[in-house]
């Protein structure tokens, strides 16, 4: 089974102010972009043998400096866009696309390989995730709780998100496809419907996998990088 990884990239960080002066995804943690550590991770898991970077389409030159030997391939305005972009750069035989946030730069290489080798079988998309720990509430205008929700059976969905080439072509050929923020769940959507069969599948993750949103995320990420190696 040849596996593929597509790095998305594209996003220009607007909820961190670091990001003003370029992509979210060339910002450092601790010395080294985003993007370097993403794939730092996935060069060490010897199963990927062809990884994509999905760029902002003005900021190639900025990239080609630091993503080595990894296609770069411009972006979309949407992530399904930029997924849909990087699916179409993939050459030669590609049976399982790893689709990576570049803003989950630390994610364990262990927790790479466990989820690739859960897309077996019926299995035909899987991704890493951790179950809920806080308390969850639904808040209505003005901060109002309207209701608890029970968090028995919840998880928090990381990346990288595995899914079976040919059912991610599907997915992504779905209406409303570019405004999905979750391969999985656009796997849902073709189960749903009948067009496919199968399973996906959490397999335990690791909380390094955080994603960098705001400016105290870069801080943590900083201090785990600082502080141990995945």
């Amino acid at each position: 089974m040849t596996t593929a990884a597509v790095v998305v990239a594209a996003g220009r960080g607007e909820r961190l102010a670091a990001s003003a002066d370029g992509p979210k995804a060339l910002i450092e943690v601790a010395g080294r972009s985003m993007v370097e550590l993403a794939l730092t991770t996935l060069r060490a898991v010897p199963t990927i043998h062809h990884m994509i970077v999905v760029h902002p389409p003005d900021a190639e030159a900025a990239f080609r400096s630091v993503v080595g030997d990894a296609t770069l391939v411009a972006g979309g305005d949407t992530r399904g866009g930029s997924v849909r972009a990087g699916l179409a750069a993939l050459v030669g035989e590609v049976d399982v696309v790893a689709i990576h946030d570049a803003a989950r730069p630390l994610v364990p290489p262990r927790v790479v390989a466990e989820v690739l080798r859960a897309v077996r079988g019926d299995v035909i998309a899987a991704a890493p995730g951790l179950p809920v720990t806080d308390t969850l509430k639904r808040v209505g205008d003005h901060g109002d709780v309207l209701v608890t929700v029970p968090r028995r059976d919840l998880w928090a969905v990381h990346t990288p998100q595995v899914v079976r080439r040919d059912v991610l072509e599907v997915a992504l050929a779905l209406d409303g496809a570019d405004d999905v923020t979750d391969d999985l769940g656009l796997v849902e959507v073709v189960l749903s419907t009948g067009t496919v069969t199968g399973r996906v599948r959490l397999v335990r993750g690791d909380p390094r996998d955080l994603k960098i949103t705001y400016p105290e995320d870069l801080h943590l990420a900083a201090a785990i990088v600082r502080g141990s190696s995945p």
